[in-house]
């Protein structure tokens, strides 16, 4: 194939489901696409593809990254449009699994496709090499296989599978573009049932349900058991399946069944009674609303097995058993549930073993390594670890020895014993510095431009193809060292550090990465250092989110009485308790920690806020660039420092804005001052109040963008920030970014010294609409006040009209309101209520 080869057009071929989602995600990446369905026997030929965009804007969660990415697919139907395959690079064919009607479909579509482009089928498991043969065969080269799971958007695995006749050079040329475009993790997979994340995770889901019943155990106990406590989706186990739907899994497991038929656990590979009770009554889970739960009002019910009857779901783990779920060492996780008798940890360790027996017997046939199987399940299932990372990280010898006596004993599910590989005596793992054990010889399985790399026998290193290049930390596995640069310098806040080059990077230590006061004073050093001895500066996290908000303090005793005392002196009353209850919420707001605020007086707390708003400003007049590289959450605080950098490189999932009401408090380290000034400089000397008024209900209601697309549709994001869809391409993005501003002689922008503002005209319209809605039942007394405050902020206060002011005079007017809301009752209890519950409260 083309060392050229570039794909800039693409073609989805069914739009269903499946096909549908994954058109959204080309477009939310600004890939050109075309969703190709059947025509409609009456009316717009389209039509059957436009009720299926249609559709799309319904979903949940949603497969586009803002409403409006859906207008770029462009539809089209088979009778009319396919010679508009011809100018496609790439071909995605993901109707229904019959491989009838894919191979009826290949003829149909064959003649119209072009020379270079590449064909690939969307399958969860069907044969590639049969599926290949229906296709002509001077264009089987460029045939393969690609499993995206759902929803494509948000789940990071797709699987590439070769057929017998794939150029090996067309694979590294797609696996570039899913990695880098659309932002997934790859895995080359085996042409065999299912695949590797399909083939481990529908297991481990045969298993769980094989020893549920053999141990007796409801359904959501079994989710109660095999949720969170073990690393995995709250979905846990049966939950999952009702997301994924019982038909979808009930065609996975028959693919199993009906294709390997000498596989030792073959046996298992049946569905039980009430699985097929379920499916004849139509109860296929989420998308009928009812399959193992249904939701009956506000609460949860789960299907009881003996009297097949819904009942209340009140599952409750034992509490010795929940005492060795809560230990974070696996080796003591699993020796304690296989040494402890009660039902629940033996019902566990019994899953556990056959998963690691399952998974060591089957390696060889489905994937090239253990770090791929690893990372199959670990994207596409959701756990935190794979399964050869907790047998590694438990210990190997022991866990292998584990296996053997209960495959001896007969208590494994299948009798055949554990490979030469994993019971060595001298392995210690799987996962290593040098690579991840690979049952083939050295150069096998790989791309064309990684054979050479692969130098240890049985250990195949990481893909060496280009686009890893752009990954300095990527995604890694148990085993795998990381070190993040050469240190600047570091406190148990933050940490200033770079990897041999002139930019540097700044990380927060904290939880969540919540601005705490040491923060605060991490950033101001960091600028300080960054002016004096770098090019740029770049605030990046080693591990998401970027910061979920602020360090909000407060007390949890004597805040009663408090409330009782003048306002001058409210904080000097709580100062007894401050030192005994310490707390930290998300996205609290833009008070970096009142950690010493309770403990002082009024102008000490003003003190914190001042330093915040000046972290704030520092950042956007640092003479060295500042790089906000964003990902996952962006709240409060960490929103308010992320807009005031020179720009923002944000991943396409994340959660950014200004939530401070959310605790009765506005955003105070720069955030109302910024709206207000953007507002301005969109009006471009016009009506300032409807951009205004804009900006103002974002902030009042607490809204927050659910992708960085909405992020820049709401003003978060400008136009010159960049949005990235590899989250571990995020670091490489934004040192490119801060060298093309070093390559243009940066210079900070220069302080607004003009603000227009809206003014008491302004403040007057958005207090009658917030009384409509306050009369109305839509907000209360107390968001009617903070709304008001709001309003006065982002207004300029009480001057005409139109009036000029400076930054200085918005962040003193946001330091004021910000004060005089911490004072009152009921902000207190919002705090007191995040604190308890991590939710916000209305009153």
């Amino acid at each position: 194939m083309n060392k050229n080869f570039h794909i800039r057009k693409v073609a989805v071929l069914g739009a269903g489901v499946m096909g549908a989602q994954i058109a959204a995600h080309l477009v939310n990446a600004n890939v050109e696409t075309l969703l190709f369905e059947l025509p409609a026997k009456e009316g717009d030929p389209n039509g059957n593809v436009n009720r299926a965009l249609e559709s799309l804007k319904k979903l949940e969660p949603a497969p586009a990254a803002s409403p409006a990415k859906i207008t770029f697919i462009q539809p089209a139907n088979y009778e009319q449009h396919l010679d508009r395959l011809r100018d496609c690079d790439l071909i995605i064919e993901a109707i229904a699994e019959r491989i009838d009607w894919k191979s009826d479909l290949y003829k149909k579509v064959a003649p119209h496709v072009g020379a270079h482009a590449i064909f690939a089928t969307n399958t969860s498991g069907l044969s590639i090499n049969q599926l290949a043969s229906a296709f002509p065969e001077n264009l089987r080269h460029h045939f393969c296989g690609i499993h995206f799971f759902n929803p494509p958007r948000y789940m990071h695995l797709v699987e590439l599978i070769p057929a017998s006749a794939t150029e090996a050079s067309l694979l590294d040329h797609l696996e570039e573009f899913l990695v880098s475009t659309l932002g997934k993790g790859v895995v080359r997979a085996k042409d065999t049932p299912n695949f590797i994340a399909n083939r481990i995770g529908v297991f481990s889901m045969l298993a769980t349900k094989h020893h549920a019943q053999e141990f007796n155990l409801g359904f959501d106990l079994v989710d109660a058991l095999t949720g969170r406590y073990l690393g995995r989706p709250k979905s846990a186990t049966f939950r999952t399946l009702d997301v994924v739907g019982l038909d979808v899994f009930a065609h996975v497991v028959n693919t199993m069944r009906e294709n390997l038929t000498e596989d030792p656990w073959h046996k298992h590979y049946e569905l039980p009674e009430w699985f097929k009770y379920l499916v004849d009554q139509g109860a296929l889970g989420q998308k009928t609303k009812r399959g193992i739960y249904q939701k009956i009002g506000r609460d949860i019910h789960v299907l009881d097995l003996h009297s097949k009857e819904y009942r209340l779901s009140d599952a409750k783990v034992d509490d010795e058993v929940k005492e060795i779920l809560r230990e974070r060492d696996w080796a003591k996780k699993l020796a304690g549930l296989r040494r402890h008798q009660h039902p629940q940890a033996q019902f566990l360790w019994a899953t556990f073993r056959d998963v690691f027996h399952y998974c060591a017997l089957q390696l060889e046939y489905i994937a090239d390594n253990a770090r791929d199987l690893d990372f199959a399940v670990r994207w596409g299932f959701g756990w935190d670890s794979g399964p050869f990372e907790i047998w590694q990280a438990a210990g190997w010898q022991q866990v292998a020895s584990w296996i053997a006596q209960d495959i001896q004993t007969g208590k494994a599910m299948a009798s055949a014993p554990l490979p030469a590989w994993a019971s060595d005596p001298n392995r210690t793992g799987v996962h290593t510095p040098q690579g991840s054990y690979s049952p083939l010889p050295p150069g096998e399985g790989l791309g064309v431009r990684e054979q050479a790399s692969s130098t240890a026998a049985h250990y195949q290193p990481r893909s060496t193809l280009p686009v890893y290049q752009r990954q300095p930390y990527p995604d890694r596995l148990l085993g795998e060292p990381v070190q993040y640069g050469e240190t600047v310098f570091e406190n148990d806040a933050v940490r200033m550090w770079h990897t041999g080059d002139d930019i540097a990077i700044l990380s927060f230590r904290s939880k969540m990465h919540a601005i705490s006061n040491e923060v605060l004073d991490g950033i101001l050093r960091a600028v300080s250092e960054a002016e004096e001895h770098f090019s740029a500066l770049i605030i990046w996290q080693t591990e998401a989110p970027f910061s979920a908000g602020a360090h909000l303090l407060q007390l949890m005793q004597g805040v009663q009485e408090a409330a009782d005392a003048p306002p001058a002196s409210m904080f000097d009353r709580l100062k007894g308790a401050a030192n005994r209850v310490k707390y930290t919420i998300a996205g609290g707001g833009g008070l970096g920690e009142i950690a010493n605020a309770a403990v002082g007086n009024v102008a000490r707390v003003e003190d914190v806020v001042a330093k915040f708003q000046q972290v704030s400003l520092r950042l956007r007049y640092s003479q060295v660039p500042t790089i906000a590289a964003v990902y996952g959450l962006a709240l409060g605080g960490g929103c308010e420092f992320a807009i005031h950098c020179s720009r923002i490189i944000a991943s396409l999932e994340n959660y950014i804005g200004l939530v401070e009401v959310g605790v009765g408090v506005l955003p105070a380290g720069g955030g109302s001052k910024e709206m207000a000034l953007r507002a301005a400089n969109e009006a471009r000397g016009g009506d300032i109040f409807p951009y205004l008024k804009r900006y103002f209900q974002q902030i009042a209601m607490g809204e927050v963008a659910k992708s960085a697309e909405l992020a820049r549709e709401m003003g978060y994001l400008k136009q010159s920030d960049r949005i990235v869809l590899n989250q571990y391409e995020l670091l490489h993005v934004a040192k490119e970014e801060a060298r093309a501003l070093t390559a243009t002689a940066y210079r900070p922008p220069l302080h607004p010294r003009q603000i227009p503002v809206a003014g008491r005209t302004g403040i007057a319209t958005l207090k009658a609409a917030m009384i409509n809605m306050l009369e109305g039942g839509f907000i209360s007394e107390h968001d009617y006040n903070i709304g008001c405050r709001i309003a006065e902020t982002m207004c300029g206060g009480d001057v005409d009209t139109g009036s000029m002011v400076d930054e200085q005079w918005l962040l003193d007017l946001e330091r004021k309101h910000f004060m005089e809301l911490l004072a009152t009752q009921k902000t207190r209890d919002r705090v007191e209520y995040m604190l308890k519950n991590g939710k916000p409260l209305r009153n």
